[in-house]
């Protein structure tokens, strides 16, 4: 009786089950910060004026400066005079390295 023997193809050993799966995690991670769907949530408090304010954040999963103003504009019908408006950058770590992120922040008071 012959006996075969099986050679695997590739010599090297397989990757460690939990650095695959460390791996799809960032992946995911990244993804859902950058693509993912989060609204603008402000946060109101009185401004110098004694009007009604807002703070919101503008950058990271999903939010950007566009959707702030609609946020602010809709906050505010009656139309808004900006606060502050920052902008800025924030080194995040991603597996291992560093990814560089936006960071924004807009503050705004409603003119009524």
């Amino acid at each position: 009786m012959k006996r075969k023997i099986l050679v695997a193809d590739d010599p090297s050993p397989p990757s460690h089950p939990s650095a695959r799966v460390m791996k799809i995690f960032y992946l995911v991670l990244i993804i859902f910060l950058f693509f993912g769907c989060a609204s603008v949530n402000p946060i109101p408090f009185k401004g110098p004026n004694g009007k009604d304010a807002y703070s919101m954040k503008c950058s990271g999963m999903g939010r950007s400066w566009g959707k702030c103003f609609v946020k602010a504009g809709e906050l505010c019908p009656a139309g808004y005079n900006i606060i502050s408006q920052t902008s800025g950058t924030i080194a995040v770590p991603v597996g291992g390295s560093i990814m560089a992120a936006p960071k924004q922040a807009l503050a705004i008071e409603c003119k009524r």
